[in-house]
Parts: C-alpha cells; structure tokens; sequence
C-alpha cells in the first residue's frame, strides 16, 4: 500500500459523464422494477413478463458495480492525490476488510442451503443481513471519526467500504443460520403438510425443490435429487422440525406418508 500513486481526480466533464451513466442505468432499473411488482404473483401466461426485465435491470446492476469505484470518487473526492506512506494501522484496516469478506463469502457458501430448510429462513437470512449491515455502519462512523486517514486513499477506501459492508452482511448471515440451527433446544416435532408443488434450479448444479403452504406462505425446501423422485405433487408429507436457538424452526427430516 505504500507509495502506491492513485488515479488523478477526474476533470469537471469526466465526473459529469460519469453521474450521467450512473443516473441513466439507475432509471432503467427503476423502470425494470415495475413491471416485476405488477406481475410477480402471477402464475398463468404472464407468469414469464417480469424474466426480460429482470435481465435488463440486473445487466445495468452489474454495470454500476463495475463502476463503483469511479462513482464512489466522483461524489466523494478523496482528500490527497496519493499517499507516500500507509500508517500500521491502516493497513490492518484494509487487510482486515478483505479478509473479512472472504470468510464471509466462504461461510455462506456452506450455510446458505440451510437457509432453504429454515421455516421463514428469508426472513432469518435478511434480518441477519440487516444486523451486519448495521455493525458496518457503525464501525464505519468509529472509523471516520476517530481514524480519518484511513478513507483518504480512494483504492484503500473503495476496498475498505467494500469489505466491511458486504463482509459484514456475509458473515452474519453465515453465522445466525449456523448457530440457529446447531444450537436448537433438540427437541423434535412432527407436522403434516400437501406438497403443493415441485421445481429445479438450472446451472452447473442442480438443486431439487418442493414447496409447502406453512402459515399461509410458501415455504421452499432442498431435499435432494432422492427425495425429489420419490415424492410427488399433492403428496402428504411429515416434516421432523427442531426449534433453532432464534426460535425458527429447521427442518431435519421429511417423511412421506402412505
């Protein structure tokens, strides 16, 4: 990090063009939203409207990403041109950030089809999220305030944002969903439910679904290529649950009822 010489800020047109860009991409994913809400519960012919626009807008989402760091300097300056030497502490920051991020994205990784298996495992996954983003906040003004220098790099800064916020977000999430379910009560419980019906994921993996009405909502559950073929649509089924520590129910078996 040391000597490392930044980008020079942008001239006055430069930064103009760049909000232009971030302006235009931000409009046409505010277009895409509309016609997702409209049709979103849809399930006859209209069922596929929302795919194309969903498409396009996550296009200019990606767009705006790859931009970011530009954007992020054309509202917010960084305060010196380049930095000749990085303090000790710093550096921790931004190694810290990075590292931080990884463990997150790799702790999801093995967590995230748990979320699938959680009863309300949605709403457990953003709440936790929700609580990351709110450490990142937090963390942030701590650092702002007591250590400004470690901002005024803009590539250390960019880093830095990054790192923290959806490091933060990532290990949460990880770490709720882990701890929910290993850290149950242990005590099992038995329900009936209809399958309502059965789905796949497409990709390099393919994940096996059904889908459950629990407390008037659908709820997804992986079961697995095995169980997949055994069960079918209108079937009875049992769920085995157990309470997780944060009081959401996992799923550790399903039984199909003859």
């Amino acid at each position: 990090m040391s000597n490392k010489k930044l980008n020079k800020p942008f001239r006055s047109n430069q930064n103009s063009e760049i909000r232009k860009e971030f302006y235009k991409r931000l409009l046409y994913i505010g277009v895409c939203i509309i016609p997702i809400i409209i049709f979103a519960n849809n399930k006859d012919e209209f069922r596929l409207v929302p795919l194309p626009f969903f498409l396009f807008g996550m296009y200019h989402l990606l767009q705006i990403i790859a931009l970011s760091q530009l954007i992020i300097d054309d509202f917010f300056p960084p305060k010196i041109a380049y930095e000749r030497k990085t303090k000790p502490f710093d550096k921790f920051v931004y190694y810290f950030s990075n590292t931080l991020f990884f463990v997150g994205l790799l702790s999801l990784i093995f967590e995230i089809r748990k979320f699938d298996n959680t009863i309300n495992g949605t709403k457990l996954f953003w709440t936790a999220g929700s609580v990351g983003i709110t450490i990142a906040i937090i963390l942030t003004i701590i650092l702002k305030t007591k250590f400004p220098s470690v901002y005024v790099d803009s590539t250390r800064r960019y880093t830095v944002h990054f790192g923290l916020f959806i490091g933060f977000f990532l290990f949460t999430t990880a770490l709720t969903g882990f701890v929910n379910h290993n850290f149950s009560d242990g005590i099992k419980a038995y329900k009936n439910y209809k399958i309502l019906r059965k789905g796949k994921s497409g990709g390099r993996t393919t994940e096996y679904y059904i889908y459950l009405s629990i407390n008037n909502n659908d709820e997804r559950f992986s079961i697995g290529k095995t169980k997949y073929n055994y069960f079918e649509e209108g079937d009875e089924i049992e769920l085995c649950t157990i309470k997780g520590k944060f009081g959401f129910e996992y799923v550790t078996k399903f039984n199909k009822l003859h």
